[in-house]
């Protein structure tokens, strides 16, 4: 790992201190590049710093289906059973699962740059702000921040690399880091899953104590590091503790109500998003963008498609969601439906979500849902569905399997397009995927726990890290 961050990285991490230049998100920055000095001597020097961080996270990116952050989750969705590539353009490696044979991939070693990135300007942020002379409660809130970055970035690379955490936590994890390639610190081995997830919930856990709800949205706030604890406690089934900090974290924020959830997920001043990354105008990055590919009708490539089975999900005509699902009048039935949940501004500066209160609500009850706590499942559940339907009405499953199973596909229904959930709910499950049948052009098909449910090491990674070696590649 060391010598393959020091070649592919390194760029990145000048990006992390000097991309505040581009003006990043509006705010106040400086109009040059930002030495370690001005960096770390002052909050508004840090504060930029972190600017550029996330403007990395936001725009990295190999080729138009590699373009940030957003690519991880959208190509995640177009591996699930929801959303198609029907033809042959931008996203159809990931629609066919091609992407997860290839040890030299694009998608394999995008994911795998763009998440040691982060993790790397993270650990070198930590660095520079605990040697600074910064006021102590200050220093902690910038490093906890910063530990819940890198927590995230890990988060993302093991569910890509590593099976699932309940399919067996003592498989091969990924490569864990606690110095910066500016370090002489030797390459390290896989680990395990078990080992990954403890490092991940330590670093959250440690930093939501310290950390406030007064920043700006593009940043991660103590909101945020509770959300992203739910997200994790879930993988690994933890249930109360995914419970406790889903309920946590959607304190304070207003579910969208049915007008605001038709207007285009496109502005982080939604009161209900809770992490989102926005875009200026001068900064939208044309074709390769997220709207070019699900709104279509937006400049762009138009090429996500919504499959009829997942269309036949919504069942009630009162339900808004359903709505946004319109047919295309093609007889083809895999061109039949799009989404119209996603429009772009005009301008092309559509801004992006990564988190939001819903999600809570949905892990909160299916976390509660498996540990028998039915009543209460339902009555978060129905919180969120009369937020979306007039018409909603408490469950009446009467088990926890029937419970669980309904809660799943409501996870479908108000997630897909951001998350990746109807990939990675499979692959956390233990869950088969089987999409086949006249809605499906590309049809797939394999049993949990199939090698190609785990992307590739890079062969880059393999070849200059001693400790990973043919015999450690999925």
């Amino acid at each position: 790992m060391k010598n393959i961050l020091k070649y592919t990285l390194i760029g990145a991490l000048l990006i992390g201190f000097t991309s505040c230049s581009n003006e990043f998100l509006d705010e106040p920055v400086p109009t040059g590049s930002v030495s370690d000095k001005v960096t770390y001597t002052t909050e508004s020097g840090v504060d930029a710093a972190l600017t550029g961080m996330f403007a990395v996270l936001r725009d990295y990116r190999a080729s138009h289906d590699t373009w940030g952050g957003k690519a991880y989750y959208l190509g995640a969705d177009v591996m699930g059973t929801d959303l198609m590539v029907p033809g042959f353009n931008w996203y159809i490696f990931e629609h066919r699962w091609d992407v997860t044979e290839n040890s030299n991939g694009r998608r394999a070693n995008w994911a795998w740059e763009l998440f040691y990135s982060v993790a790397n300007i993270s650990r070198t942020h930590v660095i520079g702000v605990t040697s600074s002379t910064l006021p102590e409660d200050k220093k902690k809130a910038y490093i906890s921040e910063l530990k819940a970055v890198e927590a995230y970035c890990y988060f993302n690379l093991v569910r890509y690399y590593s099976g699932s955490y309940l399919l067996g936590d003592s498989k091969p994890g990924i490569p864990l880091y606690t110095a910066t390639i500016n370090s002489d610190v030797k390459p390290t081995g896989r680990g395990t899953i078990k080992e990954t997830y403890d490092r991940i919930i330590t670093q959250l856990e440690e930093a939501v104590p310290n950390m406030s709800n007064s920043l700006s949205k593009y940043r991660f706030n103590k909101s945020v590091a509770e959300g992203l604890l739910a997200r994790v406690y879930l993988e690994v089934g933890n249930w109360a503790k995914a419970a406790e900090y889903a309920a946590k974290a959607k304190r304070g924020y207003t579910l969208m109500d049915t007008k605001t959830y038709t207007q285009g997920f496109n502005t982080i001043n939604n009161d209900e998003w809770m992490w989102a990354l926005p875009f200026n105008a001068s900064q939208q990055p044309g074709a390769p963008r997220f709207f070019s590919f699900i709104d279509h009708n937006t400049s762009g490539y138009n090429d996500i498609y919504v499959s009829k089975d997942f269309q036949a999900l919504f069942t009630s005509d009162t339900d808004i969601r359903k709505s946004l699902i319109v047919s295309t009048g093609s007889t083809n039935s895999t061109t039949s439906f799009v989404t119209e949940k996603f429009r772009d501004l005009a301008d092309r500066s559509g801004d992006l979500v990564f988190m939001r209160a819903s999600e809570m609500y949905l892990i909160e009850a299916e976390a509660k849902a498996e540990m028998n706590d039915l009543p209460g499942a339902k009555n978060v559940l129905l919180e969120l569905l009369k937020s979306r339907d007039t018409a909603a009405a408490l469950s009446s499953a009467a088990t926890k399997e029937a419970l669980v199973d309904e809660i799943l596909i409501e996870r479908r229904k108000e997630l897909y397009g951001e998350l990746g959930v109807s990939w990675f709910d499979l692959k956390r499950r233990n869950q088969a995927i089987s999409r086949k049948g006249e809605a499906h052009r590309w049809p797939v098909e394999f049993e949990a726990g199939n090698a190609r449910w785990n992307f590739k090491i890079p062969q880059a990674e393999i070849d200059k890290n001693p400790n990973i070696s043919e015999a450690d590649q999925n």
